[in-house]
């Protein structure tokens, strides 16, 4: 059975799991000259206070946040538009914060009617797992589309 998907997302951080979804997702996206869209998430959880430290967050440094993952995913843009010869109409960077298994589920997905899903195995270990959840875990059961969750 041969499956034609149209409008393909991947989430991505700068994990190597999401390197090798992002593969996978490129992968899958020529073969079916499909739409590309590339989504990072900032946990806005993580953004509460800095690591270590019970300081809030201020808005400069959200604002650098922003510009970095921006500049991040528009390097991911030209790269696969060099490197894996995709064409710059077909692939899409976005970026959000919120939870990301909310956004990528309930916000992003519907919005944009993906009819894949590519996210990179979790690299939790076992306790973060078991109190926070991973996104590679939640997802598969509440997505509305296909996904596809890569492994090292």
């Amino acid at each position: 059975m041969t499956l034609n998907y149209k409008r393909i997302l991947v989430a991505v951080n700068q994990s190597e799991g999401a390197e090798l979804a992002l593969q996978k997702a490129v992968a899958t996206a020529k073969r079916n000259d499909a739409r590309l869209d590339i989504l990072r998430v900032i946990d806005v959880n993580s953004l509460q206070y800095k690591a270590g430290d019970q300081t809030l967050i201020n808005g400069q440094e959200i604002v650098d946040i922003e510009e970095d993952n921006e500049k991040f995913l528009l390097q991911i843009k030209e790269r696969l538009v060099t490197e894996n010869h995709l064409k710059p109409e077909q692939v899409f960077v976005h970026l959000r914060f919120g939870d990301p298994k909310k956004v990528i589920l309930n916000d992003f997905q519907p919005e944009y009617h993906n009819d894949l899903l590519v996210i990179g195995g979790t690299e939790m270990s076992l306790f973060k797992r078991m109190v926070a959840g991973s996104v590679a875990s939640y997802v598969p059961k509440a997505a509305q589309c296909d996904v596809l969750i890569t492994k090292k």
